[in-house]
């Protein structure tokens, strides 16, 4: 696996939302490549941020969608 395909599963990867075999192979790549275990780790951080923050005030109906945008982009 490389730096392209780790990154292509961040999100499947952080939700465990992909098979034993991939959940494996992209732990072994970030085990050994710390640029991505460095992406990884800061949205992790994020989304944990994130989802902490939301449940204090109803998000307005745009920005969950506008802010997934943005995720979705980078």
């Amino acid at each position: 696996m490389n730096c392209d395909e780790s990154f292509e599963m961040l999100y499947q990867f952080l939700d465990k939302d992909m098979d034993g075999n991939m959940l494996q192979q992209v732990e072994l790549h970030l085990k050994f490549c710390r640029p991505c275990w460095d992406r990884f780790e800061f949205e992790k951080k994020l989304k944990e941020r994130f989802r902490s923050s939301c449940h204090k005030e109803p998000c307005p109906d745009g920005l969950l969608k506008r802010v997934k945008d943005l995720l979705d982009k980078y």
